[in-house]
């Protein structure tokens, strides 16, 4: 191949890159924008391992109505009360015809499955700012794909500065 062919592959796959990043960008930037707020309950974990540095682990108390086994199952149907708060309503695999309910993508994540991230980071030192978090705010979009963007107190208040 000569030099001219290799720089002109090169030069079109630093592109592509580029495009399909700009492509994932702007659709996460779309649901932090439009996504419906979906606030999940979050379940106890393990003390020892809430607070591990700039990374607080997270389970999400819905998740312990979802079938404990891999399914062929997409979403979790979640029905929302005056403040966002989700209640689980069913897994299908197809998205909630009911407008009244929103679709949540699942995902098989350490042998189970999972509504959201197992974690959630924040500046180093900033601990005690998450250390009271009752909920996880997500941005949800109408294909199910959610975006965890706050963590919340009991009191629905949130916690920290989140800086983008």
């Amino acid at each position: 191949m000569s030099r001219i062919a290799l720089r002109v592959a090169l030069l079109a796959s630093l592109l592509l890159v580029a495009a399909a990043a700009f492509v994932a960008v702007t659709g996460n930037e779309r649901i932090l924008r439009e996504g419906r707020i979906v606030l999940l309950h979050l379940a106890p974990v393990d003390p020892r391992s809430l607070m591990q540095g700039d990374y607080m682990a997270l389970r999400y108390a819905i998740e312990s109505e979802l079938p404990a086994q891999d399914s062929a199952h997409g979403y979790a149907h979640v029905g929302l009360d005056a403040q966002g708060r989700a209640t689980f309503v069913a897994v299908a695999d197809e998205l909630p015809a009911d407008p009244a309910l929103v679709g949540m993508k699942l995902r098989w994540r350490e042998h189970r499955l999972s509504v959201g991230p197992n974690g959630f980071f924040f500046q180093e030192g900033r601990a005690a700012d998450f250390a009271a978090a009752k909920w996880g705010e997500f941005r949800v979009d109408e294909q199910g794909k959610a975006l965890l963007t706050h963590l919340r107190a009991e009191d629905l208040s949130r916690l920290g500065e989140n800086r983008r």
